[in-house]
This record gives structure tokens, sequence and C-alpha cells, in this order.
């Protein structure tokens, strides 16, 4: 497997490691660096209780969870919830002397997560124990006074191992490997390793046992030997070779030698996404490489072919086509075809396809035969046929091993007249169509072109044609002005009918039963067969890079799934679906997986289930029969949140009130090269939902916050689909005395008690306007009313003054009979105008001082339609027409003018025939003096249910009992201070 390494601009790295956080930590000569794989942040010192301490010359860097602790050539700090401490300062111990050691003292750190220990190797002092709790500390006595180079710790037996100069110790002082020059130790799975320098491998001890159990012969000195658990191998970072990977299950090693700075490695990290990361603390080339994660593609065959055929990389090593015939690859390259043995994996050195080439051009004088780059091939008939440029077609028999050339010439002679271009052989792409009639059809320069073994058949459209497949019955073709449809003959060409124009530069086309897709550039499209015309739909491919230069359908060989394959200059995809508006179940593969550019116009094979994609330095294989691993999710931080001009860390934080500007820094830990990511951000309270962030921006900021407690949320969805961990953070910002809520509350009561006072005021005055304006227009209405009423009277000189008087004796019973105020307002109106009627009535029998004849007397009994009439019109006193009319009704229903009987006389009507018959006893006429009391009380008895209805003659009774109903001379008094109260009353 040939991995691409990818070098940082980092130099003289002593150490690396990665926390349960994912921030990536380097050591180096010059200070600290951490990189969340978009950012170097640098640290070269901190400030302690008013200390100053330096962070350089970085030895070792351990890791618990989050937990740092970075080891220098006289300093152990810890880096914990973003803050350095000092742990352990070489010279403020009195046990230590810094002049016994010029160039450092400390050597290297092992941690004891178990008992909160850190064993610190030291020149001359010995094997130092220190507790990182309590910062107690004390030395293995085996080793005072000597100088511990390195020390290995096992977490299962509780054992600590070191080396001394005269080889490897336990902890009891015990002389476990006699070696004077290890160079480095560690413990997995109860064996410990040990590397040697002088003879250059590594030796495994069983610790149980104590027998040497395993020896790998590396050939080189081993700097650093890291245990990778999850895939069970030793990753050994060595002098001059490399990395050599061991893996375990077979002990099988292999190198990986190809980087930019293989020499002086120092320590190992596979990181959380598999990566793997190299340490070298050569200054003169770069200090830290990763190699990605790649067990996908694979190139099929490596740089030693290409060198054994001395080809020039800039040209020869493209490939433009590839096709599989029996156990063979057919490969075309810039300079000529070769055959592959795949079942030996091999290049074939008796190749008779190059034989015949070069014989052909040495016979016709050509020397440089290069520039006949080979293009497409395909197999037709049990034959191959390799379409090139600049030259015709070369038809291969496998079974024969013999060629024939169709050149120009060849062509020309064939096509007779037809051939008028020097271009003609210019072939550019290639379709065997077996189910039509087997030919060939090739698509060249300036048209089409049908080729059956011997003859050829042209059809010349005028324009570049480089891409044929089957349609139908026909075959389809594209030109840059559009798609094309012509008949197996090619007799006859149409265009395809589509909704658009969709002229462009296409380079590849795909016929999913009545579906064709097609490419411009970086884009894809689909064409639906819809009323006789194709309807275009484009669809969507996330973080394309480059145009399309693949794009086929093929059915895999043991599930028998159709998948769709998608490949541009930089990527390919593997999709379940091209049927909705965007990938469906992709996987995507790039220069992280080893993939090769890809060059336009290239056409790759599949066969077996195998997909074999050509590249501009060799072959990619994607097996998809293989269960193919997606990357692992992403995983991300928050780096650093910034207030206004502050910086706080940590997922809980507390902000001033003064705080305008509030902004998240986002860390994602995508060390291999971005594949692309969207981020989901949600700040409650604010956002409705989550916001998705599309630009490559790592950070989003919120202005004018109030006061308050806020929950922040944020994760990344990558290429694949995959949702990383989510981050939460709390903020509470510190509220202005404006938000909290009592101070709202108060305000608003306040507010709302100034709103109601003005109100109250507002409308006091108000209502005491409309009073006296209603008062006024009652006083005014009342006056009209007598006037009216005295001008009714003023017509009988024996009765002056009876319509008010009845209308007082009607509004007193009224009251006594416990009505609505307003309704006795009403009666007392209705009263006034009850007589209204004698208007029209002669004044010759209103005054006759005798008694009326019956002729006389039915003229007077007109007064009450009369009065009906006049009033018929008004509408603002209710039962002022029955008043009229109805006053002469009797209760047994022999009054005028309709007889009506009991409670079908209106009530107001009953009650003025009780007032106007009190008056009319009460009061002197021309033909009678006033009665008594006694007799009127004594008629109003003896009239109860015949002339009166019985309920109201009690409540008259009772109030002349009462002597509730004055003389006239009082009366008149009474009614005018009367009107005078109610007025005050209102007013009050």
């Amino acid at each position: 497997k040939t991995e691409i390494p990818i070098d940082l601009e980092i130099s003289g790295v002593e150490a690396i490691e990665q926390p349960d956080d994912c921030y990536l930590w380097i050591g180096q000569y010059s200070g600290l660096t951490r990189y969340d794989s978009k950012e170097f942040v640098t640290y070269k010192d901190f400030e302690e209780n008013g200390k100053k301490y330096d962070i350089i010359n970085v030895r070792n860097i351990i890791q618990d969870e989050n937990t740092l602790f970075i080891a220098t050539t006289n300093n152990l700090f810890v880096h914990e919830n973003n803050t350095f401490k000092n742990l352990f300062y070489y010279q403020d111990n009195p046990d230590f002397n810094p002049q016994d050691a010029a160039s450092g003292n400390i050597s290297n750190i092992e941690l004891d997560k178990k008992h909160d220990t850190i064993y610190i190797s030291t020149y001359k002092k010995g094997l130092v124990v220190l507790n990182y709790k309590t910062l107690e500390y004390n030395v293995i006595e085996s080793t005072r006074n000597k100088t511990v180079y390195r020390c290995a710790y096992d977490t299962t037996g509780d054992k600590i191992y070191y080396v001394l100069e005269d080889g490897l110790y336990d902890k009891d002082g015990n002389l476990f490997y006699a070696n004077p020059t290890i160079t480095a130790a560690t413990i997995y799975k109860n064996n410990l390793l040990v590397a040697t320098q002088n003879d250059s491998k590594i030796h495994s001890f069983d610790l149980t046992t104590k027998e040497e159990n395993e020896v790998y012969n590396i050939a080189d000195q081993v700097n650093s030997i890291y245990y990778y658990d999850i895939e069970d191998k030793l990753f050994l970072a060595c002098e001059t070779k490399g990395v050599c990977c061991i893996e375990l299950e077979d002990d099988s090693m292999t190198f990986a030698d190809n980087l930019e700075n293989k020499s002086q490695l120092v320590d190992i990290l596979v990181d959380y996404e598999g990566n793997l990361w190299i340490a070298s603390h050569n200054v003169a080339a770069s200090g830290l490489s990763m190699i990605t994660k790649n067990a996908l593609l694979d190139l099929l065959y490596d740089d030693s072919i290409w060198q054994s055929l001395d080809l020039a990389p800039s040209k020869d090593r493209n490939v433009h086509a590839i096709e599989k015939y029996g156990n063979d690859l057919y490969i075309c390259s810039g300079s000529g075809i070769y055959i592959y043995d795949l079942e030996n994996a091999k290049l074939l050195d008796n190749n008779p396809i190059m034989d015949k080439w070069n014989e052909y051009f040495d016979d016709r004088g050509i020397e440089d035969a290069s520039r006949f780059a080979v293009r497409d091939v395909e197999v037709c008939n049990d034959k191959l046929y390799f379409a090139t440029t600049n030259y015709g077609l070369i038809e291969y028999n496998p079974n024969t091993s013999t060629c024939n050339f169709y050149d120009t010439e060849y062509i020309s002679n064939n096509l007779g007249e037809i051939y008028n271009s020097p271009d003609l052989s210019l072939t550019r792409y290639m379709r065997s169509l077996k189910d039509i009639d087997g030919t060939l059809y090739i698509g060249y320069n300036k048209g089409i072109m049908k080729f059956d073994g011997s003859t050829f058949t042209i059809n010349a459209t005028g324009s570049n044609v480089l891409y044929v497949q089957k349609f139908n019955d026909g075959i389809l073709f594209d030109m840059t002005k559009g798609l094309f449809i012509t008949n197996k003959d090619i007799s006859e060409t149409t265009e395809l009918e589509t909704e658009k124009n969709i002229a462009g530069n296409r380079l590849k086309f795909l016929i999913d039963g009545n579906i064709i897709y097609y490419t411009l550039n970086s884009r894809l499209f689909r064409m639906e067969l819809n009323d006789g015309k194709y309807i275009h739909e484009e669809v969507s491919i996330p973080h394309i890079k480059g145009s399309i230069v693949e794009l086929s359908k093929i059915r895999t060989s043991d599930k028998q799934e159709d998948k769709y394959v998608i490949c541009s200059q930089t990527q390919i995809y593997i999709t379940d679906s091209l049927k909705n508006d965007k990938l469906v179940n992709y996987e995507l593969y790039d220069s992280t997986n080893g993939l090769r550019p890809i060059i336009a116009n290239t056409y790759g094979c599949y066969d077996n289930n195998l997909y074999y994609f050509p590249t501009t330095d060799g072959i990619f294989v994607y097996d998809f029969g293989n269960r193919h691993e997606k990357t692992t999710a992403l995983k991300v931080a928050i780096n650093s949140i910034e207030a206004d001009d502050k910086v706080y860390y940590g997922n809980s934080i507390k902000i001033s009130k003064k705080t305008d500007r509030l902004t998240f820094n986002f860390s994602i830990f995508s060390f291999r090269p971005n594949k692309g990511y969207t981020i989901y951000y949600k700040l409650d309270g604010v956002d409705k939902s989550y916001v998705q962030l599309t630009e490559q921006s790592n950070s989003v900021s919120y202005t004018n916050l109030k006061g308050g407690k806020y929950n922040f949320h944020y994760y990344v969805v990558d290429e694949n689909g995959q949702m990383s961990n989510q981050v939460d953070v709390s903020i509470n910002k510190t509220k202005r005395i404006y938000e909290y809520i009592l101070f709202v509350i108060l305000m608003i009561l306040i507010g709302l008690g100034l709103i109601i006072g003005t109100l109250i005021y507002y409308f006091r005055r108000k209502i005491k306007q409309s009073i006296k304006r209603q008062l006024e227009y009652k006083k005014i209405t009342l006056e009209s009313i007598e006037a009216i009423a005295r001008t009714i009277d003023a017509k009988d000189v024996y009765t002056n003054g009876h319509s008010r008087r009845v209308g007082y004796y009607s509004r007193e019973i009224a009251k006594a009979m416990n009505l609505p105020e307003k309704q006795v307002e009403n009666i007392f109106y209705t009263a006034l105008l009850h007589d209204i009627g004698k208007i029209g009535i002669p004044l010759s029998i209103i005054n006759k001082p005798a008694r009326l004849d019956d002729n006389e007397y039915a003229i007077m009994k007109t007064h009450t339609t009369k009065g009906g009439k006049i009033l018929k019109d008004i509408s603002t006193i209710p039962g002022i027409v029955e008043g009229a009319m109805y006053h002469h009704e009797r209760y047994d229903g022999t009054g005028y003018p309709t007889g009506l009987k009991g409670t079908n006389i209106p009530l107001n009507a009953r009650i003025i025939c009780c007032a106007d018959c009190f008056d009319a006893m009460a009061t002197k006429r021309s033909y009678k003096e006033p009665c008594s009391k006694e007799y009127i009380i004594s008629e109003f008895e003896r009239c109860s249910g015949t002339q009166f209805d019985p309920d109201i003659a009690k409540v008259v009774i009772e109030l002349i009992k009462q002597d509730k109903f004055k003389t006239i001379i009082e009366e008149n008094k009474e009614m005018k201070n009367d009107i005078i109260s109610i007025e005050d009353s209102k007013n009050d």
C-alpha cells in the first residue's frame, strides 16, 4: 500500500501527543505547539505566582484524558483547563544540583495513572517518583546518583523498568536485560520490547517468564516504539529507514520510507482518525509528517515497475484507458500499450502489441512514435481495438497475437471520396455494441465512424464526438452543440429533443433506462422523458473539485446491487442512487486515500467487482466486494470564547454585563486533508433552530445579547453524513439593573399606575362632561315635554296642570312598584304626554261645562288614537305610543279604543290609567268638587279588577294612605325641587 505523506513546516520535533480533546501537541526545542488541524498556537513561557517559566527544549509529553504532562530539560509542567502549572522544577529541589548535568537533567517521563504518579528519568540523580496530586517525591534507591535514560511502566503488573548504562533493570534493582546500547523500551500485553543499537534488533520478553520470545531484525537503530492496540500493530521510529510497521498477528514487517524526512525519527502517534504521525528532531528537514489511514485504494503497480520500463513520469505514467480481457489488463498510456498479468501481478515482458507497434513504425521510418498517443481500448468480437490520435485504429487478436493497423491511408482508401480530411484518424472514443450488430462505433474529431472489421462507414457531422452510447435501437453521441441520435447505420442523425439547449463541453454521459445523465464540467444533470421531451434536473454533488471524467453504473458481482460511479479529476464517488437531487449513501475517496489525479477523456474499466481507475501515476483499484469502512466521524471542541477583548476557555463561562460581542471559535479536528464539512450551531433563546454555516469559517459571533443564561451548541457533519460529537457551552451574562424581572415588573407597575391614573382622570372628566351634557339634554327634554303638556292642558280651562300631575303620580306609582329607574323615567315622560291627542279635539267639546252627549263623547274618545299617531315616530321613549293610546282601556276589557283586557294592556298604560283617575277624582272639575281621600280609596277598592289592575290599585291605595300624593300647589313645588335634586345627585 502506498501512502502520500503530508509534511508540516515544523522543525526539530522531540515529542507528539494527542489527549482526549483531540488537540495535537508538538514538543520542540523552541517551545510547545498546539495544532487543531487548521491553526498552530505556540507556547514559549507562562507565569505562576509571579514567576516566569520557559517552555523550551521539550523532551517528552504524556497525557491523562485532557491533562498534559510536559517534560523539558529541567522542568515538569502540567497543562489542564487551558492553564499551565509547574509540577517539578529541577533547580528548586535541594536534592538536585543543576551543575551535575550541563546538558540537562530530565531525559524522559512515564505515567502511572493508577497511583497518580510520574516517573522522571534524570541524569546522575536517578529515577524520581513524583505524586502529581500531592507533589511529594522520592528517588528509587537503586538508581540514586545514577543516570536513568528512560523507563517503562507495566500497567497490568504494576511494575516499573528503567534503563541504566549497562542495561535494563526492574524496580527492585535486578538486571533484567544486559545491554549498554538500549535506545527504546515499551510494554504491551505483558511483553517488554527493547530496542538496541548495537545489533539493530527489537527484543521481546515475556514479563511473567522473563524469557525472550521474539526478535525482530530491523537493521536500523530504533528510537521509539509505539503499540497501536486498535489494530494490534507496532510502529517503530527508525534512525535512517523511516517507519517500520510490525503486524503482530503474523509478525510481518513493512517499511514506510517514502517520506521527505525519514531520518532521526524520535516519536510516533496514531491519532483518533487512524492517521500516523511521525516526529523527527532533524532540524534540516520537516520535523512532523502525517500518513493518512488508507485501507481502500491501492496502486496496482508501484514505482519500481515504471522505473524498470525507464518511463518519464511527466508523460508516460498517464493512463488514458483500461480494458480487461481474459486474465490480463490492457493499459493505454502516453507512449504505448501495456499488458498487465493480473494472476502474477506484473507487467508482461513479452508484449506482442508493442513489438508489432515498434516494427510497424520502424518500417515506415517514424522515429517518434510517442506522438501517436493511445486514447481508448475496446473489446469487439474477441479482438481488442485501440484508438490513437494522429494515426488511426489498431486491431489486436489475443488468441493469435497478431495486429492489424488501420492508418490514415487505409481509412482513406476504404472511404473513397467521402474522406477529405487529414484529421480523420484522430479517434478519441470507441464503443462495441454487441447487442446491435457486433460492430465498433468510433467517435472522432469530425463525427462518428462505424467499423465492422473490414469496412469503415462515416458520418461527418463536422463536430468533435467524444462519447458514444447505445440508446434504444440507435446510437447516442455528443457534440459541443448538443446530444444527437443516429441509427445503427449512422446514416440519419437527429438532435435529441430536450426542454432546453444543453450545448457545452460534456465529458461523459450515461444511459440508465429512459434516463440520460450527462456532465458539464463539474456539474451532473439528469434528463428524464416527459411528454416527448427530456426534462432536466441537476444532481448536486457535495464538495466536488474539478471536472467529472468518469460516469458509469455497475452491478456488483456478489450482492447484485446497482452502484453509480462518479469520478472527478481528484475524487471518486460511489453512490447507491442518482434519482434524487443529491447523492444517496455515497462514499468519497481522494488523495488522502492515495488517489492520483485523473485527466479528462480517460476511461476506466469494471470487471467482477473490481473497478480500475486510470490516473496520472498508475492504476487504482476499487473492490466492491470488500467491506469499505467509512472514515472516523470528526471530533470538535470549543477553541476559545471571546467576549470583546477578553478570552475565555471551557464549557461554562461568566461574562460582564458590558460585553457587546461574543465570539465562539471552533476547533474541528480533521487532520487528513479536508474533504468538506458543514457546521451547525444554535444559541438557545436567540436562534429558533440550528443554523448552517456553509463557509469554512470556524467562528460565529453574537452581538448585544441581553443579560441572562444561554446555552450554545454546535456540531459538524462530514462529507459522509456522519455527525461529530456535540459541544455544549453555558454562558451567564451579568444582567444590567433594568434586565432584572423585579425591576421590569416595578417599572411596568409604575407605568401602569401612571397610565391608569391618567385614564381615570381623563375618563372622570369625560364622564362628568358627558353626564352634564346628558342632564342638560334631559332638562331640555323634560322642559320641552312639560311645555307640550302645558300646551295640552291650556286647552282645558277646567283641568289646567292635569298632564303634569298625572306624570308625577305615575312616577310615584312606578317607584313604589320597584321598577327600574330608566323605566320609571320613561313612564313619567309618557304620562306627561298621555293626553296629547286632545290637540285634535275641538275646544267646544273640551271646555263644555256640561256633560258631553254621546256624539261629543265619541269625538272625545278619539284623542287616544290621535295621540298614538302623533307620537308614533318617537323612538327614544319606549312605550310612549302605548301610553297615549291605551290609558283609557279597562282591566275587564270594557275600555277604549280597542277593548284590551288584563295584562294585554301595556303596563305603562295601566299605571297612567290609575294616575289619570286619581287626578280626576282629587281635583275640582266644572261638574264636581274634589273627592275626599276616603272616597278615592273606596273607589280604587271597588274598581280593582274591573277598571284598574288589582296589583297597581293596591299600590295606589297604599300611596294615598301614606299621603304620598300632594295637593296641586304642593305638587308644583315638589316637581320643581325634584328636578333640581336629580341634577345635583348626578353631578355628585
